[in-house]
């Protein structure tokens, strides 16, 4: 393609009493239809800087894609303003223009924002005859602070927002024999011996349809199928997959030290587009604590437990499950509180709730 690019990209420019800059860029001769992206970068902490984007609008410093008909020959026009008209400034821009495949990353007209409560999310699946919303709580492996001003770009991590279904993790049970007083004379624990690995977790199957527990789930009874979410999915279609080697990275928590795990399945080269969290994840990514520092859930200070919370439609916060395995009990795992602290909960629970996370390119 070729672009007609102004002569400020890349170098130190001065707004001036006008206080616009342009940029046209002119797309020819594709062969087929493609999306144009255009990022920009400034370093100015002196001026409020605007973008206007033609035939396609955006957030400032964010990558929008515009789309580009075959054969045809398509310009837009970005322009750039100073809101402050009283005064010059200086700033450094960075422009990046590139064609992809049309659809290569999610549209930023998918990324919501909730003025109201402070924070973006997008949809995903149907319950109870209402969409499903995924909060943004990481960008690139961090904590997420919002920002009312700017989207937040880059890989993203999302987390389920409100309470849909409930599931147990693995299997468990527990028999008692009385005599004829009612005295018990017998009692037995049976369980599996991976109870607790998430690797080959009924939840695990139960969220993502792959077949790793020994449990005979349906496709009709699983967590895509009851929110209505398939490959077709636009945000669905576009998460990036996370193998099981790397979700058994920092699993284990025990005495307040993260460390690895190892999966049990059989099937190590398997990738998950939707998992459970684990407590560094929930601790770090999720909370905006500093791993580094975790001691115990008692010590959390409240601001991280409140960005904890699960909450249900009726606005109760609810127990949900962790990945990482109780390392007192070999059929136990950890969950989260209604009030953002650690628990431990039997794997056999069906009323646990899920809250699965993934990552999205945007």
């Amino acid at each position: 393609f070729q672009s007609k690019l102004s002569s400020w990209a890349n170098n130190d420019m001065t707004f001036t009493s006008e206080n616009l800059i342009t940029m046209t860029i002119t797309v020819e001769n594709l062969s087929e239809e493609r999306s144009l992206f255009v990022t920009l970068t400034d370093n100015t902490t002196t001026t409020n800087v605007g973008k206007t984007l033609k035939q396609g609008a955006s957030n400032y410093t964010s990558a929008t894609a515009v789309e580009v008909t075959a054969g045809n020959t398509t310009t837009f026009t970005m322009t750039l303003s100073v809101t402050d008209k009283n005064q010059s400034a200086s700033a450094t821009v960075a422009y990046q223009v590139d064609l992809r495949d049309a659809n290569a990353e999610v549209e930023e007209s998918l990324l919501k924002h909730d003025t109201e409560n402070d924070y973006y999310y997008v949809e995903m699946g149907e319950y109870n005859d209402a969409p499903v919303r995924w909060r943004v709580v990481g960008v690139n492996g961090n904590h997420y602070t919002y920002n009312e001003n700017q989207a937040p770009t880059g890989e993203l991590t999302f987390i389920q927002e409100t309470v849909t279904t409930s599931y147990d993790f693995g299997y468990y049970e527990y028999f008692e024999e009385e005599d004829e007083n009612g005295e018990i004379i017998n009692e037995e624990e049976l369980y599996n011996d991976n109870s607790n690995d998430y690797s080959v977790s009924y939840l695990r199957e139960y969220i993502t349809g792959i077949d790793c527990s020994d449990r005979d789930i349906s496709e009709s009874e699983n967590y895509l199928a009851e929110l209505g979410i398939d490959e077709t999915d636009a945000i669905y279609k576009k998460i990036t997959a996370r193998s099981i080697i790397d979700l058994y990275t920092g699993i284990n928590w025990s005495n307040a030290t993260i460390s690895d795990g190892t999966p049990t399945v059989e099937d190590k080269t398997t990738s998950d587009k939707l998992w459970i969290p684990s407590v560094a994840e929930i601790y770090s990514i999720v909370g905006g604590g500093d791993i580094s520092s975790i001691t115990n859930d008692e010590t959390w200070p409240t601001e991280i437990k409140n960005n904890l919370i699960f909450y249900d439609s009726t606005n109760s916060g609810q127990w949900y499950w962790l990945r990482s395995p109780d390392p007192n009990c070999s059929y136990a795992v950890l969950d989260m509180s209604t009030g953002g602290d650690i628990g431990s909960n039997y794997v056999d629970d069906s009323s646990t709730p899920v809250r699965p996370m993934f990552l999205l390119e945007v």
